[in-house]
C-alpha cells in the first residue's frame, strides 16, 4: 500500500487553481495536503495578462508544473482538468508521482479531435491571421457549453466573471501538432506506467467523450470512467461528489491512501 501526502491540482482552460475550491475541499477532507498552482500569468486580471499569456506554450506550462510537483517532499498524485489534464499527462512524463487523473483531459498529440462541437468551439480563433500569436478569449458562448448540465447558470455566471485569456500557441500546439517541430502537445505514455484515471461527460461537447476514452486507451494501467448525464464540469457542483466517489474506488483499488 502506497501513502500519499501531496495533490497537485491543475486547472483548465481561462482558469485559475483558486477555482478549485470545491475540489481542494473534497480533496482536504480525504487527508490530502492539496496544491492549486496557477498557470504562468494567468494570475492577471484579463486585459493585463493577455498578451503575456498568448505566446506561452504547452512546454511553459509544464516546465512550471514539474518545478511544483519536485519541489514537494514526495511524490504527488497529479489530476488535470481539460486544458490541465493534458498538462498533467506531460507533466506525470517528467516527473515522480503517485498516480495520474485526467478529468475531460484535452487531446494530445495522434488522438482525434476534430469533432463537430469541439471543432466549433474554437474554430473562430484559428481562423485569424497568426493565431499563435493572439490570446484565446473567454466568451459566454464558449464557456456555458461546458457547464450547461452540471452547474446552475448563476454559478457559471460567477465562474465566467473571474476568468482570464488562454494562450493561442498553445492551442495552436494541440491543434496542429503535425506543424509544431518542438512537439508540445506529445505525451510519452510509456514513461507513465502506474495507475491512471480517466474522466469523461456522456454529454461533454468541450472534450468529447470519445476524446477521453483515446487517452485512456493509450495507457497500460488506465481505469476509464464515464459520467452519465454529465458535461464537462465535473469537479465543480453536485456532480463532484460523483466524481469522487469514482476517485474514492479508484485509489482504493490501486492501495492509494491519504497520509494520517
Amino acid at each position: 500500500m502506497s501513502v500519499v501526502e501531496h495533490v497537485v491540482l491543475i486547472h483548465g482552460t481561462w482558469g485559475r487553481g483558486s477555482h478549485f475550491r470545491e475540489a481542494r475541499a473534497a480533496f482536504e477532507d480525504r487527508g490530502f495536503v492539496v496544491h492549486t498552482p496557477t498557470l504562468r500569468h494567468h494570475e492577471l486580471p484579463l486585459q493585463q495578462g493577455s498578451a503575456q499569456i498568448a505566446p506561452l506554450s504547452l512546454t511553459d506550462y509544464a516546465d512550471d508544473l514539474v518545478s511544483v510537483c519536485e519541489a514537494l517532499d514526495s511524490p504527488p498524485l497529479i489530476l488535470g482538468h481539460s486544458l490541465g489534464g493534458l498538462l498533467a499527462q506531460l507533466v506525470a512524463a517528467r516527473t515522480p508521482h503517485a498516480g495520474l487523473i485526467g478529468v475531460c483531459p484535452a487531446p494530445g498529440a495522434g488522438i482525434f479531435a476534430m469533432y463537430p462541437s469541439m471543432s466549433r468551439l474554437f474554430l473562430s480563433h484559428y481562423l485569424q491571421p497568426r493565431p499563435w500569436t493572439k490570446p484565446l478569449v473567454p466568451t459566454w458562448e464558449k464557456f456555458h457549453v461546458g457547464g450547461r448540465i452540471t452547474q446552475t447558470e448563476e454559478d457559471s455566471r460567477a465562474l465566467f466573471a473571474d476568468l482570464v485569456c488562454e494562450s493561442g500557441r498553445a492551442y495552436c500546439e494541440m491543434a496542429f501538432p503535425q506543424l509544431d517541430r518542438r512537439k508540445a502537445s506529445r505525451v510519452d505514455y510509456a514513461a507513465i506506467p502506474g495507475p491512471v484515471l480517466i474522466f469523461g461527460g456522456s454529454e461533454d461537447r468541450t472534450v468529447v467523450p470519445a476524446v477521453c476514452r483515446a487517452t485512456a486507451s493509450k495507457y497500460a494501467n488506465a481505469t476509464y470512467q464515464e459520467l452519465l448525464n454529465a458535461d464537462h464540469m465535473l469537479l465543480f457542483g453536485t456532480i463532484l461528489q460523483t466524481t469522487m466517489t469514482h476517485i474514492d474506488d479508484w485509489l482504493t483499488a490501486n492501495n492509494l491512501t491519504p497520509a494520517d
